[in-house]
């Protein structure tokens, strides 16, 4: 099996390819196979990069045009799945979802000076350094952030910014409007189904 990557002997000999990799730790690879081998994870880093231009492709031509409508429904399931119940907000890491999150508030008409943001950061991240992020991220200004509440524990590589909350200032209505969609979409969803 000189020269074969994993894949080839798990296919070659039947064998499952966390097995092969179980009996080949630990093993040296040959300089004379060295350039094989890179070249054989060229081409898979190459098959990856192709599939995910064509996945990003075909993604487009199936969402196509976002209208509010659309929007509107992605602000209800962030609010379902990240939101808290008390207030009308979203804490969340990632800053995609954070943007999105305040892009879909315009949906309901919310203005940027209705919105509060406040960060959790785990002890010996840069307080300052997170806010510049995160007013950044947001485009808001640094100054709109009220609070940042400092966590113990070692999560600096994961959340090396830490995380935003952002809350909709006299949010209830719209709180209440966005709940009452989720109830809506619920019993949408659920018709037919029939509880015992």
């Amino acid at each position: 099996m000189s020269g074969k990557s994993i894949p080839e002997i798990s296919k070659e000999t039947g064998v499952a390819k966390t097995t092969v990799l179980r009996h080949i730790k630990g093993v040296q690879v040959p300089h004379k196979f060295q350039t094989i081998l890179r070249e054989k994870q060229g081409g898979s880093k190459d098959r990856a990069k192709a599939l995910r231009v064509n996945i990003t492709a075909e993604t487009e031509k199936l969402v196509g045009s976002i209208s509010n409508r659309d929007y509107l429904f992605l602000l209800v399931g962030l609010y379902w799945g990240e939101g808290t119940k008390m207030d009308f907000s979203v804490i969340n890491s990632d800053p995609l979802l954070i943007q999105t999150f305040i892009h879909c508030l315009k949906t309901l008409n919310i203005a940027n000076d209705r919105l509060a943001i406040s960060l959790r950061v785990h002890r010996g991240i840069s307080i300052p350094e997170a806010k510049r992020f995160w007013a950044r991220t947001t485009g808001l200004p640094k100054q709109i952030i009220e609070r940042v509440e400092i966590i113990d524990g070692k999560k600096k590589g994961k959340l090396p910014h830490g995380m935003c909350r952002v809350r909709v200032r006299s949010g209830i209505r719209d709180r209440l409007l966005i709940q009452s969609a989720i109830d809506f979409i619920g019993k949408e969803c659920n018709k037919g189904i029939v509880s015992q």
